[in-house]
């Protein structure tokens, strides 16, 4: 088993032997069941004292309904949501990666081979979190670039100096102010703008 923590886990299943089923399952491993309930309605209104790592969901449909209730779940607290189920409909597929699900299997629950598909569900996830990170870094960083281009550029123009001289005067008055770049350069576009003259109408 690589988990080697505890995995705060939730069980919604219309059946309860199932439920029994995942639960003996799960008994001698990190996964710890810290809910069980039959409807995910019950999920959105619980108050959690701890909070949940996984959600583990067993369905004989996924109806738009139930995949729109993950849909909010994911967006209220990312974790990884594996859905065990027979329902192969192309659109609830489509649906169920849209909600964010980490893993859609379509032939039924099955006790054998849950715990390699947990393993995989959390290992996708942690894989997509990242991404998710990465891009929202590469956005702020161009971001970023385009607002300290506008300051340099403003510099420039007016202390009628380089690029060069205009990046290091705003990298020192950044250093000296303890203050990121960006955030020094995004005073600088502000308080120019304030100084704008109003355009009449």
């Amino acid at each position: 088993m690589h988990t080697e923590t505890n995995v705060n886990t939730i069980v919604i299943s219309e059946h309860s032997d199932v439920s029994h089923s995942l639960k003996m399952t799960l008994a001698e491993t990190p996964y710890k069941i810290i809910f069980e309930g039959s409807t995910l309605q019950q999920l959105l209104t619980l108050k959690w004292t701890v909070e949940p790592e996984l959600i583990i969901a067993v369905m004989d449909n996924s109806d738009s309904d139930m995949l729109s209730k993950f849909k909010v779940i994911n967006e209220q607290f990312p974790l990884p949501i594996v859905i065990f189920t027979h329902d192969d409909r192309d659109d609830a597929i489509e649906q169920a990666i849209q909600a964010g699900v980490s893993a859609y299997i379509v032939d039924g629950f099955r006790e054998d081979r849950v715990l390699p598909i947990l393993r995989t569900a959390m290992a996708r996830f942690r894989q997509y979190q990242s991404m998710q990170k990465h891009i929202k870094e590469l956005k702020t960083s161009l971001a970023d670039r385009k607002v300290i281009d506008r300051a340099k550029g403003l510099i420039m123009e007016q202390r009628n100096c380089s690029e060069d001289e205009a990046y290091r005067l705003l990298r020192t008055s950044a250093m000296n102010q303890n203050m990121r770049l960006a955030q020094l350069a995004q005073n600088i576009l502000a308080t120019a703008s304030l100084l704008e003259p109003q355009k009449s109408v």
